[in-house]
């Protein structure tokens, strides 16, 4: 299995599996295989989307989806007793919701632990109990509002280098599937990470099933093109927002090198800036 496909989708899972611990995720690649077509220079077919001029749909690029939406709902079993489940709600454009609940066996009686966090492009939110949680800035949309806000030109040459990147990742998926099993009715890819094994759905980002030292999670439904509600993703109005100051920078530069085809650029805008959980992720387990 090439580098790029070993390690992206290893570090997506490690970063979706710490979501017990972090309540945060990053988003996939696109799905999409054939925009591989185009990337390789052949004729595109009349079904590929035209590229986006405005925020929002500059988000949903960045962040697909498979079917718009997804649901996700996860048996959580660890040493000792532990149980619980964990709901995954996502959406494209860089949304995201998980609620868990996890009950703990002790000595003077069951501990029962219940926790939200909400990823949207600008905030990402976090809560257990009954503490109403902290709000940090989020990155993604002050990304897609620099893309564009950019010139004709450089909007163009910058999204094609992010499709023609997301093209070589849905073309090395079809060309080294690596070792798949069927998790709920889903197809993933099974990889070693953090000490345990993750069968990582790649497209959406989500693992299907993970098996650690500490936990293990399994999907056990999965609802594709999910309708959620308007409220599916709000930050309670009483959160507490961080002392931290997130000003934007200045992305003129970076994004100018990404549209002349800095590969490494275009991965630290996309994947490691946007999506910091990302870049924190590393094996806790073993």
């Amino acid at each position: 299995m090439p580098l790029r496909r070993r390690c992206l989708p290893a570090l997506l899972a490690l970063a979706a599996c710490d979501l017990l611990a972090t309540g945060t995720a990053p988003t996939p690649p696109h799905p999409e295989a054939r925009d591989a077509v185009t990337a390789l220079g052949a004729a595109a077919p009349a079904t590929v989307a035209p590229l986006p001029v405005d925020a929002p749909g500059i988000l949903a690029e960045l962040a697909p989806i498979p079917d718009g939406a997804v649901v996700v709902v996860y048996d959580v079993i660890g040493p000792g007793g532990m149980s619980g489940t964990l709901e995954v709600l996502a959406a494209a454009g860089g949304y995201r919701r998980d609620n868990w609940t996890i009950s703990l066996p002790l000595p003077d009686g069951p501990r029962e632990i219940r926790g939200s966090a909400v990823q949207t492009p600008t905030s990402s939110w976090r809560a257990e109990g009954e503490t109403s949680g902290v709000v940090e800035p989020g990155r993604l949309g002050a990304l897609a509002d620099a893309i564009a806000r950019l010139d004709p030109a450089l909007r163009i040459a910058v999204l094609t280098q992010i499709r023609s990147w997301q093209a070589e990742l849905a073309l090395a998926r079809a060309e080294d599937p690596g070792e798949r099993e069927s998790v709920a009715g889903i197809d993933c890819v099974r990889v070693r990470a953090g000490g345990g094994e993750v069968c990582t759905w790649e497209e959406a980002g989500l693992p299907l099933r993970y098996d650690g030292a500490a936990f293990s999670i399994v999907a056990s439904h999965v609802e594709r093109g999910a309708e959620l509600g308007i409220h599916a993703f709000e930050i309670p109005t009483d959160a507490a927002r961080s002392p931290l100051v997130d000003t934007p920078p200045d992305l003129g530069a970076a994004l100018a090198k990404v549209g002349a085809g800095d590969r490494a650029e275009l991965l630290r805008l996309v994947v490691v800036d946007s999506f910091p959980s990302l870049s924190a992720a590393a094996p806790n387990e073993g």
